[in-house]
């Protein structure tokens, strides 16, 4: 499985601000007035759903003897036709973090700081978003999305394509001899003279099927008497296993020739989905599926729609309610970070088949601010939530 990483964190800056010190935090929109140039920006993150699903890609080979399979060895369960099949085998979800492109912010470093403020570190990831002015650790685990256990994919033989129906390869003429009797009179007295006309003639497909077949019943006979000592020679172990097992390869080979052959791979697709609130409880489609194509695009005609839907739990609203008859925001405050919603995310096959996990979805949760001074605070990456806070 293909996993997403987070940036490694990247200390970018070392300013000066104490215990008294003022940072002043402007979000960033069309409508903002740059106060100063002085400064630094930065992003809150928001959480991306990755989407990863495994088909089980299945080519059926019908076998080159497949029509004498019944009537020669009375097999019916064989591959009639090549086809390729496809077939959903597992879906995972993950989340992490991006900047989110609405929460920029600008921090205002000017003389509001004085000289006599004590050191801190403000720490950024490689991308921009803020991880805060304490020495973060460097943790950079992020919230996933509980999956399914693994699933055991098909057995994919080795080098399958070089190999398929290699014993179809055998002798496939033979030399017919043909006597002419030619008779001669002389006088009264017939002589009769005979000649021997050969000719290379082409094997018929149902002759070379009865030869298969005969030699598949030969390998049984042989390992029968393998097994049973006919032979009356004292093998060792290992030397009767690697007989017994050749013997097992060659008729499995030989089988093959009636009964096809199926190669299995594992495809792996991957799809981004950012959750909008305008989005939720909504399913919304992500990619089609045919059984006779796989994935495909979804203005691919025909196929099931699969669809992503996000609902929220709700832990926020209480948060939200109590901010909401709080006064109004000030224009001068300190960083700004979120409280990240809890979030059930739903990717739905069709009517009876889904899977469903919970995750924390940033964008989706409140956006508060800390006061001017007074604090050193260290975020999370995947949330920009407040991970640790000291205050002075």
């Amino acid at each position: 499985m293909k996993k997403i990483g987070y940036s490694l964190l990247v200390f970018l800056i070392l300013s000066t601000f104490g215990a008294q010190s003022q940072i002043n935090v402007f979000h960033i929109d069309n409508n903002a007035i740059p106060p100063t140039k002085e400064g630094i920006f930065y992003a809150l993150p928001r959480t991306v759903v990755h989407v990863e699903v495994k088909i089980d890609r299945t080519e059926n080979y019908k076998g080159p003897y497949s029509d004498y399979a019944l009537r020669f060895l009375g097999l019916k369960n064989v591959i009639t036709a090549n086809s390729t099949t496809y077939k959903i085998n597992d879906i995972n979800m993950t989340t992490y973090p991006e900047p989110d492109p609405d929460q920029y912010y600008f921090v205002e470093l000017g003389d509001k700081l004085s000289k006599g403020d004590k050191s801190g570190l403000l720490s950024l990831s490689e991308d921009g978003i803020f991880l805060g002015t304490l020495l973060p650790s460097l943790d950079t685990s992020r919230m996933m999305v509980s999956s399914s256990d693994g699933v055991p994919l098909f057995d994919t033989e080795k080098d399958a394509f070089g190999e398929l129906f290699k014993y179809s390869a055998d002798i496939s003429v033979f030399e017919k001899v043909d006597t002419i009797i030619r008779k001669i009179n002389i006088d009264t007295m017939t002589v009769e003279r005979q000649y021997y006309k050969r000719t290379i003639v082409e094997k018929s497909l149902e002759q070379k099927a009865k030869e298969a077949a005969d030699f598949i019943s030969k390998i049984k006979d042989n390992r029968f008497n393998l097994i049973s000592g006919v032979q009356e020679v004292n093998y060792n172990k290992e030397t009767l296993e690697y007989m017994d097992e050749q013997l097992k390869t060659m008729e499995k080979e030989y089988m093959k020739l009636f009964t096809g052959i199926s190669i299995h791979k594992t495809m792996t697709f991957d799809y981004k989905y950012i959750p909008i609130p305008n989005q939720i409880n909504t399913e919304i489609p992500i990619f089609k599926f045919l059984q006779t194509k796989g994935v495909v695009d979804l203005d691919e005609p025909g196929g099931k729609v699969i669809t992503i839907k996000i609902q929220r739990v709700g832990n926020t609203n209480l948060v939200a309610g109590y901010l909401q008859k709080a006064e109004k925001e000030v224009k001068s405050h300190g960083f700004s970070y979120r409280i990240p919603e809890l979030a059930r995310v739903t990717v739905k096959l069709n009517d009876n088949t889904q899977k469903e996990s919970q995750c924390l979805i940033s964008q989706l949760g409140v956006i508060t601010y800390l006061p001017m001074n007074k604090w050193k605070v260290m975020f999370h990456p995947s949330t920009g939530g407040i991970k640790a806070l000291e205050i002075q």
